[in-house]
């Protein structure tokens, strides 16, 4: 069989015309599988490339971060702005976890030994280098005593508040409570950072929760492992902690649990517990990371945005989520009543979902205020 030239032409087009629609979808994909693999260079943000490497195999040591000495003041206008500009660029944090991309570790110098005797001497569990701790001003020195009375009933007595200022650790001090608080490092904090009362979203509140971040992540260099509670949280349990370490060891993959702010959407960063693995002080170090560009942004939020690009499976995940049942938010033990109308006696409560005098007042009707008595 024979075509004469008009055919012959329109086979060649065709021909060509595939061989083009190929090429194009070779390169899409090709293209794709760089960007599920590799970080976004085009972002707004140049400098976010300090804290990965998609070269080095091994960790390199970098300084510490910058220490910024005033908090700007955020309107809610801003806040919606930047937090647009997270999530335009929120895929640039996704990486495997245990690929190429490896995480820089800082270099700290050693805490005076002030701060390492007070570590030291009240670590829940020696062998596994465990400590209890809470970050918190003077403003919330009410609830610091209600947390600390919880502690008691549940036969948990090795703490360390790190205080925020030196009027809570007079306050402490004054009651017997000076081997359980220690103030702040200068060369830990990164803003300078209210002692009042701080409600949700005002803007001495933002800094507070940052400095949650740094002090975590200073213990997990000096190899302890974290146990981080709020101060609006009360333990009602006595086996609070065995429960959460027979989490932890569940499966010898996990670095860190975390308790849920919505039912296994996300995270709550007032309650969890982190073993001092690189794993860990990568996560720290990109909450930080971004906070100290994003101030607006609160540390729940930005810890959320960095988890999200972690392995998710529940088998290989590095992190896992605790029962809501057995680990309430405010809502779901306040608002919903679900624990208890479904007969299951939680662990701990927090005291979250509610603002300012408000988490009082629900922590005193269910008769978890316990200064009162």
């Amino acid at each position: 069989m024979t075509f004469d030239r008009p055919h012959r032409r329109w086979h060649i087009s065709l021909l060509l015309f595939l061989l083009g629609f190929i090429g194009v979808i070779a390169f899409l994909n090709y293209r794709s599988s760089l960007l599920e693999g590799t970080y976004i260079t085009h972002v707004s943000n140049k400098d976010l490339t300090d804290t990965v490497s998609d070269i080095d195999h091994h960790p390199v040591p970098i300084q510490e971060a910058p220490i910024v000495q005033d908090c700007p003041h955020v309107t809610n206008e801003d806040t919606d702005k930047l937090e647009k500009e997270l999530d335009s660029a929120a895929s640039y944090f996704k990486d495997e976890m245990y690929g190429k991309l490896v995480y820089k570790e800082r270099v700290y110098d050693p805490p005076a030994q002030e701060v390492i005797d007070a570590i030291e001497r009240n670590f829940i569990e020696v062998a596994e280098r465990t400590l209890l701790i809470a970050v918190v001003n003077h403003g919330m020195l009410e609830y610091t005593l209600n947390w600390i009375e919880s502690l008691k009933r549940t036969e948990i007595t090795n703490f360390l508040v790190f205080a925020i200022d030196q009027e809570l650790v007079d306050a402490l001090t004054n009651i017997g409570l000076g081997s359980n608080v220690v103030l702040i490092p200068e060369e830990w904090r990164h803003v300078q950072l209210s002692g009042d009362f701080a409600a949700w979203k005002t803007n001495s509140y933002t800094p507070i929760t940052h400095a949650k971040s740094l002090i975590v992540e200073r213990l997990l260099y000096l190899d302890v492992t974290v146990w981080f509670s709020d101060v609006d949280i009360v333990f009602v349990n006595p086996n609070i902690y065995t429960h959460l370490m027979w989490n932890l060891k569940s499966r010898k993959n996990l670095h860190m649990v975390f308790s849920q702010e919505t039912q296994y959407t996300s995270i709550n960063s007032g309650f969890y517990l982190m073993r001092p693995t690189d794993v860990s002080k990568r996560v720290m170090g990109r909450t930080i990371d971004i906070q100290d560009r994003i101030p607006a942004l609160t540390q729940q939020r930005v810890m959320n945005r960095v988890l999200a690009g972690m392995d998710q499976q529940y088998k290989t995940s590095p992190m896992l989520l605790l029962d809501l049942m057995l680990f309430p938010n405010g809502h779901f033990y306040f608002g919903s009543k679900l624990p208890i109308s479904l007969g299951f006696e939680p662990m701990m409560v927090h005291a979250n979902y509610r603002v300012g005098d408000a988490k009082k007042a629900a922590l005193q009707d269910v008769g978890l205020w316990y200064l009162d008595n």
